[in-house]
């Protein structure tokens, strides 16, 4: 608790800030959403290349699109931090940019992953081009890893650091510039150990699938609410694993009828 004063009032919300972060969120969907209907494209060189099919595409455009997916998806779930971490640096837009850095950082560290194993993946025809399984058993294997994951010991404690901010403020609070690049990087550490196993759950519905992106997305973001975090995780695991058993179930029973 060393260095904050947790009492401090705002003297000057930060307009700016709440104009990049919802902006950023805004139209990185906005893109999205324009690649999943490429015939509308054709006039916008860079998101013409990157509306191309997985199979048509280089690394480094997948990596612009799973770019853009992450920003969409995690921001979103990073807001409640942005609004405590605003109220405590009194609406300074550098530092709550700087700590949203950090955390953002953190997760495009894990495109490259993302972009090589959906490249691999379609090559070995596990997925289709918009990058949605085309294998039962995977399907059954990401709902049951996600669904299994919801009650193991680390996702708790990591939801219950993204589901406090001012506790983590409190705890880990640190000052200046270099301090807020810390605690977001930090944060992103967490939340990627928090969620990695739901965003596996993109290739079961298809990773340019919006609608499916969105309901991710929505997940996450209830999930990280202090009030609904304990109540939200379990069903969440329960479904995903009963979801994974029928799935399993069905594919044995096509594969027999077949």
């Amino acid at each position: 608790m060393m260095g904050l004063d947790a009492t401090r009032a705002i003297t000057k919300p930060s307009y700016s800030f709440w104009v990049f972060f919802y902006g950023s969120i805004f139209s990185s969907w906005l893109v999205l959403f324009v690649m999943s209907a490429t015939g509308e494209v054709s006039n916008f060189t860079f998101i013409k290349e990157l509306c191309l099919s997985a199979s048509e595409s280089s690394i480094s455009q997948l990596a612009g699109m799973w770019g853009l997916m992450i920003g969409a998806m995690m921001l979103p779930s990073f807001y409640n931090f942005t609004v405590v971490h605003q109220d405590i640096r009194r609406g300074s837009f550098t530092h709550t940019a700087l700590l949203t850095f950090g955390y953002i950082t953190i997760w495009l560290s894990v495109v490259p992953l993302a972009s090589f194993g959906q490249k691999y993946f379609l090559e070995q025809g596990l997925v289709d081009l918009d990058g949605r399984s085309q294998s039962m058993f995977l399907n059954s294997l990401l709902l049951f890893t996600a669904g299994a994951y919801q009650f193991t010991k680390i996702k708790n404690a990591c939801l219950s650091v993204c589901s406090s901010p001012m506790h983590f403020f409190l705890s880990h609070w640190q000052e200046g510039y270099i301090g807020s690049v810390r605690m977001g990087v930090h944060l992103g550490i967490v939340c990627v150990a928090c969620c990695w196993a739901l965003m596996l759950l993109a290739f079961v519905g298809g990773a340019m699938n919006m609608l499916w992106m969105v309901g991710l997305t929505s997940i996450m973001v209830i999930e990280k609410q202090d009030h609904l975090s304990k109540k939200f995780s379990g069903p969440i695991g329960i479904t995903l694993i009963g979801a994974a058993v029928i799935t399993l179930v069905l594919s044995f029973f096509l594969e027999v009828l077949a």
